[in-house]
């Protein structure tokens, strides 16, 4: 689409001129403000769904409350809050519109500086009254039909474990005799170097992993960046 803007003798006061490309294309002499024929070219991006993905954050006990449950420790909670400042600081939180975050306790408290900040609920998968006993990987169908459910023009930041996350990336649960099978999200996670795999094919890093994934109107994924965020952790 080519927006042709022209106009000439618009009075304003001053002098000077904006160049466009190497060539002046708005000039004042203190009495006439002159526009050139330009032609503006306004490009349409491609509306695509972005999903940031991590692994929980370290493990630990919270006993708080008078009774120990499983959340995370000192370190872990510090990384979440590192996290969400880093996401700050880069733009990204104003940009969240959902916050996913699997049954257990650790993918939630690991996001939820992070929603805090967004102002954005954390949804969790799969939802319900005695899921936390469930296995890790129960999460991979309900959040691979959550993130295809999104809009496009969404962006997700979303914690699971390392034991779902190429499951949840690749090919989740392709059992056709379970009937809550689910194909994953589709995206080659054949490279070891942006997709480290242990021999069981789970990942094999630490905790500092962030992918930025990006879904196309066709449902096509595609790896946008790794990064490794090495905070300063006490």
């Amino acid at each position: 689409m080519t927006i042709a803007f022209s106009y000439l003798n618009v009075y304003s006061q001053g002098s000077y001129s904006v160049t466009l490309n190497g060539e002046n294309i708005i000039t004042s002499d203190d009495s006439n403000f002159i526009v050139k024929d330009y032609p503006f070219t306004a490009k349409q991006q491609p509306q695509v769904k972005t999903i940031y993905i991590v692994r929980h954050a370290e493990k630990g006990t919270d006993c708080s409350t008078g009774t120990c449950i499983e959340g995370l420790s000192s370190k872990g909670n510090e990384r979440a809050n590192e996290l969400a400042n880093w996401m700050m600081n880069n733009g990204i939180v104003d940009e969240i519109t959902h916050v996913f975050a699997t049954h257990k306790r650790r993918t939630y408290l690991t996001v939820l500086p992070v929603a805090e900040m967004a102002s954005v609920d954390i949804q969790r998968y799969p939802s319900g009254s005695g899921v936390e006993k469930l296995e890790e990987e129960a999460s991979i169908c309900p959040t691979v039909r959550a993130i295809k459910s999104t809009p496009l023009g969404s962006t997700i930041i979303m914690s699971t474990h390392r034991s779902a996350i190429y499951g949840i990336l690749s090919n989740g649960n392709n059992d056709e005799e379970d009937e809550d099978s689910c194909n994953g999200l589709g995206l080659d996670t054949s490279n070891s170097a942006d997709f480290p795999k242990d021999d069981e094919g789970k990942l094999d890093s630490g905790y500092s992993d962030l992918w930025k994934i990006s879904i196309d109107a066709n449902g096509k994924p595609s790896l946008e960046n790794r990064l490794v965020l090495d905070f300063d952790l006490g």
